[in-house]
């Protein structure tokens, strides 16, 4: 009886099944117009939120200011950078295209979307980074005058494409949609009411 057990139990062959990942809830996809802790404001998902970056505050002499918008949920954050354009900006896309370029080694593939909106004055390039990459979305926004916007996508896991995907396509529709709606505004520090990291 045992011997009839065990030919009965090595009569089938294991069969591989696919890798499978947790089931990831995403939020309603629903925006608000909101004003950044840097001088622009855009429409950002109601699931995230502002934060100033860097530990002395969002302004620099007024030249530079940094924040953050979190995705507490999806544990994700967008690092920003406002610099104002001291006759730089060649320099200044030249960094941004370069620290692309540094994600081309692990990167399967780099896209590239162009901005351009003249009616607000806003242009640059979305790079939408594929493949098991620290940033999936690196771009930089300008008005080629007064204003140049870098930002960079960070998850607070272990850069996984495959798992992450359903997030990273939400995040990068977020950051379309911040990219077609930002708008330029006065200096930086002129807004209140922003949560400081901590």
């Amino acid at each position: 009886m045992l011997l009839a057990a065990l030919a009965a139990g090595c009569a089938n062959e294991p069969v591989p099944r696919p890798r499978g990942y947790f089931r990831i809830d995403l939020p309603p996809d629903s925006a608000a117009a909101a004003q950044a802790p840097c001088p622009f404001s855009a429409e950002i998902p109601r699931y995230a939120h502002w934060v100033m970056g860097g530990a002395s505050g969002a302004a620099d002499s007024g030249a530079a200011c940094r924040a953050d918008l979190l995705f507490p949920g999806q544990r994700a954050a967008l690092h920003l950078t406002w610099r104002r354009i001291q006759g730089d900006l060649p320099e200044l896309v030249r960094d941004a295209y370069e620290f692309k370029e540094k994600h081309e080694v692990v990167a399967t593939r780099i896209r590239n979307e162009e901005v351009e909106r003249d009616s607000s004055r806003v242009f640059g390039t979305l790079f939408l980074v594929e493949g098991n990459v620290a940033s999936p979305v690196v771009f930089f926004l300008t008005d080629s005058t007064a204003n140049f916007l870098y930002g960079a996508l960070y998850f607070d896991v272990r850069p996984n494409a495959d798992s992450l995907a359903p997030v990273t396509d939400r995040i990068r529709s977020d950051i379309r949609r911040l990219a077609h709606t930002l708008r330029w505004e006065g200096p930086p520090g002129a807004v209140q009411h922003v949560e400081h990291r901590r």
